[in-house]
């Protein structure tokens, strides 16, 4: 049985107030949306930001998250104060909406025989966390560069209770990792995850299935996958990111009706 509500990831090109009514026409219960363009932090005006709060509360929709739009990894140290700046921007824009959740890509994690990446990451990370948990939200970061082992043996290591993650499928299926794996091994750091697979569009040719013999290419093992989530006792929201390419609320739908099925 599927606990967890439904969100759908709003598509920061396109008119968000019709998204958001249309995504509670579909079924959703809450949206993440993107802190870029007219909803970049130093561009909604305090009307902006009541508005989208009317928006939200009128057809009953919870931010789930703010997206944080990032250019480049953070194992450089080269315009880190301003990069940090902006995400600061973005963690008070969080919290000023009513969510306590900012999604962000950070790149990969160095090796630790690249020193000084390695070095400029961590500080950068560490530095996210502190100006996130002062801003009284958590900075989730977006899986999809290393396994989930990986990722929680460094947050372990941080030990930064502001940092988080947020479960994508669809990337590290492209990238060969087992999300159902990923998942068990991340555990408690787990404050968002997606449901969605990698089937379409294109895949690289020739990658199997992490999940070995018997799974489609890119194809997430649904059962299994929600079953791990049950394990780490996941209670947030599954959040379906459509394909750019696409109708957004069809795909949300049949999403939304596969995982009806469990």
């Amino acid at each position: 049985m599927i606990r967890s509500p439904l969100g759908l990831r709003l598509d920061a090109g396109r008119p968000i107030k019709e998204q958001i009514r249309g995504a509670a026409s579909a079924g959703a219960r809450g949206v993440v949306i993107d802190a870029s363009g007219d909803l970049a932090p130093e561009r909604l005006s305090e009307t902006g930001r009541r508005d989208l709060r009317q928006a939200l509360r009128s057809t009953e929709q919870s931010l789930i998250a703010l997206g944080l739009p990032t250019r480049r990894p953070f194992d450089s140290l080269d315009q880190i104060e301003g990069r940090l700046a902006r995400a600061d921007l973005a963690f008070a824009l969080a919290y000023d909406l009513g969510t306590r959740l900012v999604l962000a890509r950070v790149g990969g994690l160095p090796p630790e025989d690249d020193a000084e990446r390695r070095s400029a990451f961590t500080t950068a990370l560490r530095e996210l966390g502190r100006r996130a948990d002062h801003r009284g939200v958590r900075f989730g970061i977006e899986t999809g560069t290393e396994p989930g082992g990986v990722l929680g043996s460094f947050l372990d290591t941080l030990g930064e209770p502001a940092l988080a993650v947020s479960l994508d499928p669809s990337s590290l299926l492209r990238q060969g990792i087992d999300p159902v794996a990923a998942t068990r091994e991340l555990g408690a750091w787990v404050a968002h995850a997606y449901a969605n697979d990698a089937t379409r569009g294109s895949s690289p040719v020739g990658q199997a299935n992490p999940r070995g013999f018997g799974f489609p290419p890119m194809a997430l093992d649904w059962e299994e996958y929600l079953g791990a989530l049950e394990e780490i006792n996941y209670r947030g929201f599954l959040t379906i990111w459509p394909d750019p390419i696409g109708d957004p609320l069809a795909q949300f739908k049949a999403i939304a009706g596969r995982l009806r099925e469990f």
